[in-house]
């Protein structure tokens, strides 16, 4: 192999790099949008809302089956 074809081989392989990480970049943002919809839509907030007082609610009971 020539040392231009070489050359050309290298720089066809880096350019397709580049084009991969900046589609992985672009996918990893709209993963990072989409997970953050979906933590901050109305019917999420309300259950972790509900999630929490039941934890708080047990916690107590654990705590006081623990120490009695």
């Amino acid at each position: 192999m020539t040392i231009p074809r070489l050359l050309l081989a290298i720089a066809i392989a880096v350019g397709l790099y580049i084009l991969g990480a900046n589609t992985d970049r672009l996918r990893t943002g709209q993963i990072i949008r989409s997970a953050r919809a979906a933590w901050e839509h109305p019917e999420a907030k309300k259950d972790r809302k509900r999630l929490q007082k039941i934890s708080k609610k047990n916690a107590k009971k654990i705590t006081k089956g623990i120490y009695d």
